[in-house]
């Protein structure tokens, strides 16, 4: 059924071909990227040498109708796919809910002699969105929580964008077709709205899930070939349906190879560590003589979870971190002094690239080598929206124009997606015209271990370690799930007794994202070994597989990993 609701997806974005002028340029929302100024990051950011504090805002002139559009797609997505955890309806609430998506499709008055107009097109969606709403009662999808929503504006064409992380629905069983197999992971769907007399109206809509892209990242992964550049396709998905590709189909391999062994040994790959273990990944870029520039995202979350960060380049060349120079949370900004420079990137115009314009970016998924990646401006205004899809690990990595110059840097804010963010230049020649005449040695920089101890290292994290398991129990145990590498949050305590393996996790980022939505990837893993679900609630899950039960619960800023051996 889901390839149904995918192929009536597809079918809109067609109908829709000639309605949607290539010329279309959508502002992507990027409320995430201007961070709240609370006390703590403002004490940050004044903590540095004030001739260094960025200038380049982000200007956001429709917070009112952000906030409404934020609202509508949140209802519009019950409408469609019903209430949390799949919530009993009576018949009268399923057709009160089928009634109100019913009127809010945007259907226009037509001449049926006049097939070619735009609200002839609008009408026959209207009718394809009815379908929509018929076969998404079909997958069953089962959704616990929202996770995040973007706005895009355009004159009076406003787009939602809503993650529904690790959601579950119904798909035909590929051996037989009366039986259902149920997937899990996160799902994105897409709210065209428009404002017609003061009452917004849905008048598009399409949706992908991350099992749509699995191929893409299976193959980007095993493109990364240690140090040589790997090559990914442009990746078209159903935007090749609204969007021209001409362009970067257009563009050569040997201009590709240009932009690359240009920009190779410019590029580095952070990791953060916790007790020898990575905690988290990113990309980075050298924008000044010892000066490499990533999101202060990535740098956040280190100085949350992580004791130290590795950076290293082409042929695991590894750059000593020297220390912090600038943040800036309102633009998503790090910029990290580092010893043993190896030159830095051009930095290009982004105002002068049109939508569907070619760009590539380079980046690593894992520090082994690089990979080049094509596609397409959505949108360029604040930030630019291009159609290349990013995992979480490729933030901090830089996109170019077709000259190999940067023109922005693109950020984790819209994940596992057929379309991604990033910031435009105008930030980053900020900060290489600030730097570029300052000597390397005379560039003031705080340590990392100095703003971590003074912002971020609490009485929670003097917590000891309390670990009693048995190297040869937990080489068994540890294979589940992958449990070591899959839950990246700080263990306080590790037990073992009588074939039960116990270990207790700290939330540090609580206030971000539940201990239960962090642990994802471990129960992601858990489905793969085909241990089947029995439990999934907000605060508690089980899974067994008739070897081993595996319990995961919440409590408070805890999480807490139960494995016992049957």
């Amino acid at each position: 059924m889901k390839k149904k609701i995918i192929a009536s997806l597809i079918i809109f974005m067609i109908c829709l071909t000639t309605v949607y002028a290539m010329s279309n340029s959508f502002t992507f929302d990027s409320s995430k990227l201007s961070f709240v100024k609370n006390s703590k990051e403002s004490e940050i950011v004044n903590s540095f040498d004030n001739s260094y504090h960025l200038e380049t805002t982000i200007k956001d002139d429709n917070t009112e109708i952000k906030e409404t559009i934020k609202s509508l797609t949140k209802k519009t997505t019950y409408l469609l796919f019903g209430g949390f955890d799949n919530q009993k309806e009576t018949e009268e609430e399923f057709y009160k809910r089928y009634h109100e998506w019913d009127n809010l499709i945007y259907r226009p008055e037509v001449d049926e002699n006049d097939t070619t107009s735009y609200d002839y097109l609008y009408s026959v969606v209207a009718g394809f969105l009815i379908q929509i709403f018929n076969q998404a009662q079909e997958l069953d999808l089962n959704y616990k929580t929202y996770g995040d929503i973007r706005v895009t504006i355009n004159d009076d064409k406003v787009i939602g964008t809503i993650i529904l992380p690790y959601v579950k629905y119904k798909e035909e069983n590929k051996d037989n077709p009366f039986e259902y197999d149920y997937i899990t992971g996160d799902f994105v769907m897409h709210y065209y709205f428009r404002n017609l007399n003061g009452e917004w109206k849905l008048f598009y809509a399409y949706g992908s899930d991350s099992e749509n892209l699995e191929d893409y990242y299976q193959y980007s992964f095993k493109s990364e070939v240690k140090n040589k550049m790997g090559i990914v396709p442009s990746y078209q998905s159903n935007l090749s349906s609204v969007y021209n590709f001409d362009k970067i189909n257009k563009l050569s391999q040997n201009d590709i190879n240009k932009i690359y062994e240009s920009n190779k040994n410019k590029i580095v790959f952070l990791n953060s560590y916790y007790n020898n273990y990575v905690v988290g990944s990113a990309n980075g870029f050298f924008i000044n003589n010892g000066l490499v520039v990533t999101t202060w995202s990535y740098l956040e979350e280190c100085l949350i979870k992580s004791q130290y960060i590795n950076i290293k380049g082409l042929n695991n060349k590894v750059y000593e971190l020297e220390g912090i120079v600038i943040v800036n949370p309102e633009t998503d900004i790090a910029v990290l002094k580092v010893k043993n420079n190896n030159g830095f990137v051009n930095i290009g115009e982004h105002k002068v690239l049109n939508v569907e314009d070619p760009i590539v970016t380079i980046n690593s998924n894992t520090g082994v080598g690089l990979l080049t990646q094509t596609g397409i401006v959505i949108s360029n205004n604040e930030y630019l929206e291009t159609s290349i899809p990013l995992i979480k690990e490729n933030e901090g990595s830089p996109l170019f124009n077709t000259y190999g110059d940067v023109i922005g840097m693109n950020t984790s804010k819209l994940v596992n997606s057929s379309m991604s963010i990033a910031i435009n230049s105008s930030v980053l020649k900020e900060i290489q015209n600030k730097f570029k005449n300052i000597k390397y040695d005379d560039i003031k920089t705080i340590s990392f271990e100095e703003l971590k101890e003074k912002y971020y290292y609490g009485k929670n994290n003097e917590e000891v370690v309390k670990n009693s398991i048995p190297n040869k129990y937990w080489d068994e145990f540890s294979n589940i799930g992958n449990v070591k590498d899959s839950i990246k949050l700080e263990i306080v305590k590790a037990s073992y007794k009588d074939n039960i393996v116990s270990l207790r996790y700290k939330n540090n980022i609580n206030n971000y994202v539940s201990s239960m939505q962090l642990s994802s990837t471990f129960r992601d893993n858990l489905i793969k070994q085909n241990y089947k679900e029995v439990i999934n609630s907000k605060t508690k899950a089980i899974y067994e597989n008739g070897k081993y039960k595996v319990i995961i619960m919440e409590e408070f800023d805890y999480l807490i990993v139960v494995m016992v051996k049957l």
